[in-house]
């Protein structure tokens, strides 16, 4: 695991046998996109072509930065001929992403 970067946003990828999972802690937000990025990267290095999970339950909040780093996310995955799916979408998140059309968009596993 990744120590926690100057805003407390911090992230693992493990393993499984279909996909890498990537599990960020803290707030999605402009502040941590970066970090964000960088264990998205890491977690698209494990299989080719990508198959990446992100587990968003130690995520409390998203903004706008934050959907926009997870759309990112999924076209960089797509791009690479891969798949992205969401799991653990704390509550709040999951009407976030209803009420802007984007959960049509995530396959949740």
């Amino acid at each position: 695991m990744r120590s926690a970067d100057r805003t407390g946003f911090s992230w693992v990828v493990t393993q499984s046998d279909d996909a890498a999972v990537l599990r960020p802690a803290g707030d999605l937000d402009l502040a941590s996109k970066e970090e964000f990025r960088n264990g998205l990267a890491e977690a698209m290095s494990c299989l080719r072509p990508p198959s990446v999970v992100v587990d968003l339950q130690e995520v409390p909040f998203c903004d706008s930065s934050g959907l926009n780093t997870l759309i990112w996310a999924a076209n960089t995955v797509e791009a690479a001929g891969g798949s992205i799916r969401l799991c653990g979408v704390p509550p709040r998140l999951t009407r976030l992403l209803h009420l802007t059309g984007l959960d049509k968009r995530f396959c949740h596993a």
